[in-house]
């Protein structure tokens, strides 16, 4: 019995075994399932299924789970706990049944063994005592199974989470460097092996350009998913929509219809204009971005709560202008919530701090500059959040 890693195998090692030893014409082996309150069983193809569940508590071998005392019939037609529609969908006749606990070394009762009908006369003492004599190799062999099994499903989550993380970073675009007189740097490191935060770029066909930055509330799956769903809506909707208070508030709209607000976005959409350097924007509840108007930094303030919070919501849309030799850089809350080990946090006073005097910068050297400073101030302490960061910086004529 303990030989075997595959659920199949043990099982039919066991019934093997006490076919052999006790003459039944069958017999099913369940697991316990904690987490969902179930036990469960794979089932022989000719039956007609792959697998069954029942509640703990449930019929014979459920009612063994839940107490963890043994069952012994002689007429199973007899006792109300017995169900007998698998013998009608099955079309065979159970009489007598022998259903008894497996336990670990510790008593923990980790499946049940159920056998029907042996062959000769009704079970004894005897059948059950050995029974109760295998239940700990039983055991054993049902927990190795079970942990083998856990292992191949988190190496299998593992490794879809690998591929997600491959087509997220994809989907990240580089940043164009053919619009006029503008400079471009972006990054993002996630905290997890697939992140809430994103960033973007869009081409409009009068020459303006569209600079995102977005990040969801939560991390893992279900903020990645949230995750493509903005990026995916915010394209289609910035063709369609001519202003962006119309283009936030449509995508609030989609946001709460999809999460009723358990999940929400805060989003900075800017639309620059190479031609004369003005920026309209709207900021959804995003962390205050950051504008250098040639003498010193400022910071642009929301203009609405963050999308999918609420069924409906009003934003305003704001403008403002980059002076030749500007910039304007977005990023998430993971800079400025960065904490170290003492968990204080980076805060927005060490982010004007780090960027103070870059006039005349490169936008990847103040990129590079936050990310350094941000990681020096982390020191060993693993990252509690996403990090992203978008520069945009225009070029002095």
């Amino acid at each position: 019995m303990n030989s075997s890693l595959d659920g199949r195998a043990l099982y039919d090692s066991i019934l093997e075994i006490v076919r052999r030893e006790l003459g039944v014409e069958r017999g099913t082996l369940f697991f316990v399932d904690e987490a969902r309150g179930e036990i469960y069983a794979k089932i022989k193809p000719e039956a007609g299924l792959t697998e069954v569940r029942l509640p703990i508590g449930q019929g014979i071998a459920g009612s063994v789970a839940a107490t963890g005392d043994s069952i012994l019939i002689d007429d199973a037609y007899q006792d109300p706990r017995f169900d007998s529609s698998a013998d009608r969908a099955s079309g065979f006749q159970t009489r007598s049944v022998l259903c008894a606990p497996i336990r670990n070394r510790d008593g923990k009762i980790v499946g049940v063994l159920q056998l029907l009908n042996k062959r000769g006369g009704p079970f004894s003492n005897h059948d059950l005592q050995f029974l109760e004599s295998l239940s700990h190799h039983m055991a054993i062999a049902m927990e190795n199974v079970v942990y083998h099994l856990t292992l191949l499903e988190r190496k299998r989550i593992e490794q879809e989470l690998r591929l997600a993380r491959d087509i997220q970073a994809q989907i990240l675009p580089d940043p164009p460097d053919d619009i006029e007189s503008v400079e471009l740097a972006a990054s993002s490191r996630s905290c997890t092996e697939i992140g809430g935060d994103c960033y973007d770029f869009l081409r409009f066909p009068n020459g303006e350009l569209g600079i995102v930055i977005f990040d969801v509330s939560g991390k893992g799956v279900a903020g990645a998913l949230i995750n493509a769903s903005v990026q995916a809506a915010l394209r289609a909707y910035a063709e369609s929509l001519s202003g962006l208070a119309e283009l936030v508030a449509r995508l609030n709209e989609l946001l709460y219809a999809m999460t009723r607000g358990r999940k929400y976005v805060t989003l900075f959409f800017g639309r620059y204009s190479p031609s004369n350097g003005s920026l309209s924007y709207v900021n959804a509840g995003h962390t205050l971005p950051l504008l250098h108007d040639g003498t010193e930094w400022q910071k642009l303030s929301t203009t609405g709560r963050p999308a999918g919070l609420l069924p409906s919501a009003r934003y305003e849309e704001k403008k403002t202008v980059i002076p030749p030799g500007g910039a304007l850089v977005l990023y998430t809350d993971g800079v400025t919530e960065a904490c170290r080990a003492d968990d204080e946090e980076f805060g927005l006073p060490r982010l004007l701090e780090a960027v103070e005097g870059m006039n005349g910068a490169t936008a990847s050297e103040i990129r590079d500059t936050i990310m350094q400073a941000v990681a020096a101030f982390e020191g060993e302490q693993r990252p509690a959040d996403d990090t992203t960061i978008v520069v945009m910086r225009r070029r002095e004529r």
